[in-house]
């Protein structure tokens, strides 16, 4: 009885609350739904709260509390013995366009994509938003601030549509972040930390400034936690910011260490622990240890985990469109550490990961936070984090709640994103329904009942026809840069090109005059003029440079339609030399977002057959027209 007491009175305002002018624009627009007579545990880490409803008005909680009137003519979905939790979040989801109906399957509401996906990043964001297919909701980084090295020589290789910046002073990083925030994404991301703090540091105090969430991989050798942890406050620390180099009774021996296993937190000298647990709460640090991923095969109960992946590919649906090579990817990664480690290391890595196990325990325990993630490929979609919360519980030994935690508010709040994590009015209605305590019990938030994303209930059966991707460059193509095949078109060239062929006086490096052969080279694509094109916005004139082009050369362009199909149309194509072509592809081909895929095709019989008459692909990213923001040129 004092439970519930007290409970209740931590949402008798909540009860009063009426649909007002303080919650956001729409939010009093739409199909009313209310959850009623469930067991509510809200995010905000308090006790469960009995009996309780949550009314959402369109896509936003608009009530929260006990006793509430239920507004006529709303839908109502009744808990009763069940347990109503905020939609789940996944603090490192590598998002690939196969996973998007798994994640909501499982609870995951939101998949935070820390990886650099340019332009086609925020295109499947609006897509998702938008209702084009299912998918969590997706919150993107766009161009991460790579590291130059220690000798500011690392090469910028970034290519339009592809790639991270290498900024070489602290003015470029800080440029690089404005780009970003200026493009639209929802956080910044800096990468490994191969490079001076001094260049990172104004780049990321722009950036919190800015009110941006920093997400900051800092694997070193020169910057990792505790230098990161010097430039701002509630920054997420990717593979907990490689702390374990520098918590070793030997730093030196792990100076240059940047792998992901858990190898030096073997070496965690008791003294530093302490010292570094305030120091990294001191600056609110946030720390995403990525379990199944760096410490595979690790865990107290990974034949389970083994099993619950080698078991999730049953469904006909799922397997009609998800990929076979990357069903077999994640088979792979869990295989036990007998298949990746020697037998003389065995027993440094398990004592490695039950030294960063403790030090995570007494971070939390100290008020500090940590954050879930799938890591995938690592881990299977949606059931990846429910995998990784259980190691939280049964490895780190947090708590349950704690654990639900990490996969809710917490992550919402390291990342800065204040509409998620959480069950309050005003907040998105992200929402999942579990049939027994996850508060008791970590594998009970596997019995889910009803998942609610943007105030609609999710239909949990696979599609077979799952359009996610609508913006892949293939199928099984996890992120694909704007021209593919690089390492064929340099293979081709090395066998086939001869610039100085066919000049026209006879001067070096020309390319002189058009062949019209009757045995065609097998023709390449290096470049094209333009990446991004909103929906609606053609026809496009393009210029495609590359080489091997003829007279009978012709440009193609191609829409996936389906799963299984695509369209090939040949577009009208002036052939301006033997490495350019001009094209003009016809709007019809923007009406829909999505990608037009480009190749060069030349006319049989070819010179070298073994080799084929197609080029390379490129591709041009179509977003929807609504879209407001993009990287430009030079970006």
């Amino acid at each position: 009885m004092k439970r519930m007491k007290f409970a209740a009175s931590l949402l008798a305002g909540a009860a009063l609350l009426s649909i007002g002018a303080s919650l956001p624009v729409g939010a009093q627009q739409g199909q009313v739904l209310a959850i009623v007579n469930g067991n509510l545990w809200d995010g905000n880490g308090g006790p469960t709260v009995l009996n309780a409803t949550v009314i959402i008005t369109g896509n936003r909680i608009t009530q929260v509390g006990q006793r509430l009137r239920v507004p006529a003519g709303a839908q109502t979905i009744d808990a009763t013995g069940k347990w109503i939790i905020p939609g789940l979040i996944d603090a490192k989801a590598n998002y690939n366009w196969q996973y998007g109906e798994a994640f909501l399957n499982w609870g995951v509401t939101s998949a935070m994509i820390s990886g650099p996906r340019n332009n086609q990043g925020l295109a499947e964001r609006d897509a998702v938003n938008a209702g084009l297919y299912k998918s969590p909701r997706l919150y993107q980084t766009g161009i991460t601030i790579g590291g130059p090295g220690p000798m500011l020589n690392r090469a910028n290789n970034y290519q339009p549509g592809d790639g991270d910046w290498i900024p070489k002073a602290p003015e470029e990083a800080v440029n690089h972040v404005k780009a970003n925030i200026d493009a639209g994404v929802d956080f910044i991301t800096f990468s490994n930390g191969d490079g001076p703090t001094t260049i990172y540091d104004p780049a990321v105090k722009y950036a919190l400034a800015q009110g941006k969430g920093v997400v900051f991989r800092g694997m070193g050798p020169q910057t990792r936690g505790t230098e990161v942890c010097a430039m701002g406050r509630g920054i997420v620390y990717v593979h907990t910011g490689n702390l374990g180099t520098q918590v070793a009774k030997d730093p030196a021996k792990w100076a240059t260490y940047i792998r992901l296993p858990p190898d030096a937190w073997s070496d965690m000298d008791e003294a530093k622990v302490q010292p570094m647990i305030d120091r990294m709460r001191g600056c609110d640090a946030y720390l995403e240890p990525d379990l199944i991923a760096t410490a595979r095969s690790l865990p107290s109960n990974w034949k389970r985990h083994q099993e619950e992946t080698n078991n999730f590919f049953t469904d006909p649906n799922l397997l009609a469109y998800y990929p076979a090579y990357s069903i077999a990817d994640v088979k792979e990664n869990v295989k036990g550490y007998e298949t990746f480690t020697p037998p003389d290391q065995v027993p440094m890595k398990l004592a490695g990961f039950k030294n960063q196990a403790a030090f995570l325990k007494r971070y939390v325990d100290a008020g500090g936070k940590i954050v879930a993630a799938s890591d995938i490929t690592q881990s299977v979609p949606g059931l990846g984090l429910h995998q990784e919360m259980a190691v939280f519980v049964e490895d780190v030994g947090l708590t349950p709640r704690q654990a639900l935690l990490s996969a809710t508010s917490w992550v919402a709040d390291g990342f800065k994103i204040p509409d998620i994590g959480r069950i309050q009015a005003g907040k998105l209605a992200d929402i999942v329904i579990i049939d027994a305590d996850p508060i008791f019990n970590v594998m009970a938030l596997r019995r889910i009942s009803t998942v609610i994303k943007d105030g609609k209930v999710i239909n949990r059966a696979y599609d077979p026809n799952f359009k996610g991707w609508l913006f892949h460059n293939s199928l099984d193509d996890d992120f694909g840069p704007t021209v593919s095949d690089m390492d064929w078109v340099e293979g081709l060239k090395e066998a086939t090109w001869n610039p100085n062929a066919n000049a026209t006086r006879g001067e070096r490096g020309i390319p002189g005059r058009i062949p019209d052969f009757n045995n065609s080279p097998t023709p390449a694509i290096e470049t094209i003029s333009t990446h991004t094109q909103r929906a609606g916005a053609g026809p496009l004139n393009i210029a495609v440079k590359g080489f091997n082009y003829t007279t009978k050369s012709e440009l193609y362009a191609i829409r996936r339609t389906s799963v299984k199909e695509e369209v090939a149309t040949k577009v009208p194509t002036e052939v301006v030399s033997r490495t350019e072509l001009h094209a003009t592809i016809p709007a019809a081909l923007f009406a829909e977002p999505g990608k037009v895929h480009l190749e060069v095709r030349n006319p049989p019989p070819l010179s070298s057959p073994r080799w084929g008459a197609v080029s390379n692909r490129a591709h041009i990213l179509v977003p929807l027209n609504t879209a407001t923001a993009f990287f430009s040129a030079p970006y």
